[in-house]
């Protein structure tokens, strides 16, 4: 039996997961296994490393982790995006990594409160940059501020278990009170709009959609390169790396972990062809979209750097909050993405939903009712922070 098959007889669907480029996680201890998910630990006393150790666990795409963190303070440091950390073939112009640096900014801004601490946060400090650059400039300056009166935000509780799940859904549609929630939560004065569908129809477009966009995604040898770079093939990648994503976070679990990590999947086999590896993501891309009920995305009238961030930052807390509703979310970003091949369907997809053609659609994902998979690894904040 061909690797392929293999794949296919047990159902395990592993290249959906791992090409779904999803906006996907610190001195907890230098010697910790659970790569950042426990937090800072009692042991930590420096307000910023304890904040830090939180921001780490942010969504980002592929969980390449993009952050830099410059320490000017004993309660102050600048935050700036890792040059050695981007996704130039599916994010040419790095707008999904601004969107992250906005979802770090949510994290630790949450997190701070946490520990008694407000977070200041000075956007773009020496002058913000344009939308298809990327220039060594801080996204901004953070100041931690001691408060007395400040209680946590009820978000703080869910750092910990927010995730991307990744699994199909069960085809249940978000209750009307659900959706009120969210809507709610958001702010119906929010700039930033928090769109939310769950027609028979626009399901039925949404899985065409989706399922077309993971198909040019998956039709470039660049593309295929940068998203097998950030897959985990086995746990001593995992240990090595402490970013990207593996089989893991495809629900993956046990006798099955085991076989496709050892028998089926090996980083030299996808590497020389990975046509195999694109096609199993497309199907598992359209049975994701089958399994899914409730589609939302996040959209800006604008598409600046600083609507990016703030974008990322107003995504995060959906996320929290939908995490503290025992509601799964998943990001489905191809349709999105800036390269000529998918600029077609994206205008498409705009038309299908009325999205003028001026605004910019920061975030689309799918909300459901799924069981959780392991949350993504993470590095030490150690290795975010430079001199």
């Amino acid at each position: 039996m061909n690797r392929r098959n293999f794949i296919q007889v047990f159902g395990l669907g592993i290249g959906a997961v791992s090409l779904s480029s999803t906006i996907a996680g610190c001195t907890v201890t230098e010697t910790t296994d659970d790569y950042g998910w426990n937090g800072p630990g009692p042991q930590q006393k420096d307000i910023r490393m304890q904040v830090l150790s939180y921001a780490i666990l942010s969504p980002n795409p592929h969980n390449i982790q993009p952050w830099i963190v410059r320490l000017t303070g004993d309660k102050s440091f600048d935050l700036y995006v890792d040059p050695a950390r981007l996704l130039p073939a599916t994010d040419p112009f790095y707008r999904q990594i601004h969107v992250s640096q906005g979802t770090f900014l949510e994290t630790l801004s949450i997190a701070a409160t946490g520990f008694g601490h407000e977070a200041t946060i000075d956007y773009f400090p020496q002058g913000i940059y344009g939308n298809q650059e990327l220039l060594n400039k801080p996204i901004a300056s953070i100041e931690l501020i001691p408060r007395t009166d400040l209680s946590p935000d009820p978000l703080f509780a869910h750092l910990l278990t927010r995730h991307s799940n990744k699994r199909e859904y069960d085809n249940r549609r978000l209750t009307e009170a659900e959706i009120n929630t969210l809507r709610d939560f958001h702010g119906s004065d929010n700039s930033y709009p928090l769109s939310i569908v769950q027609s028979t129809e626009a399901k039925q477009q949404f899985e065409q959609i989706l399922t077309k966009g993971m198909q040019i995604e998956v039709g470039d040898k660049g593309r295929d390169h940068e998203t097998i770079s950030m897959f985990r093939f086995n746990d001593d990648e995992v240990k090595q790396y402490r970013d990207g994503f593996g089989v893991s976070q495809a629900g993956l679990s046990g006798m099955k972990k085991l076989i496709v990590e050892n028998f089926v999947l090996s980083r030299e086999s996808v590497e020389k062809d990975p046509t195999a590896f694109g096609e199993q993501a497309v199907d598992i891309t359209r049975k994701a979209a089958a399994s899914t009920a409730t589609f939302a995305w996040i959209s800006t009238p604008g598409n600046s750097r600083l609507d990016q961030v703030k974008a990322g930052r107003d995504y995060c807390r959906i996320n929290l909050k939908t995490t503290a509703m025992r509601l799964a979310q998943h990001p489905m970003s191809q349709v999105l993405q800036e390269f000529d091949e998918m600029l077609p369907l994206q205008a498409r997809f705009k038309k299908q939903f009325a999205i003028k053609d001026s605004d910019t659609v920061q975030m689309l994902f799918r909300l459901g009712r799924a069981e959780a998979t392991p949350h993504g690894p993470r590095r030490l904040v150690s290795e975010l922070i430079r001199s």
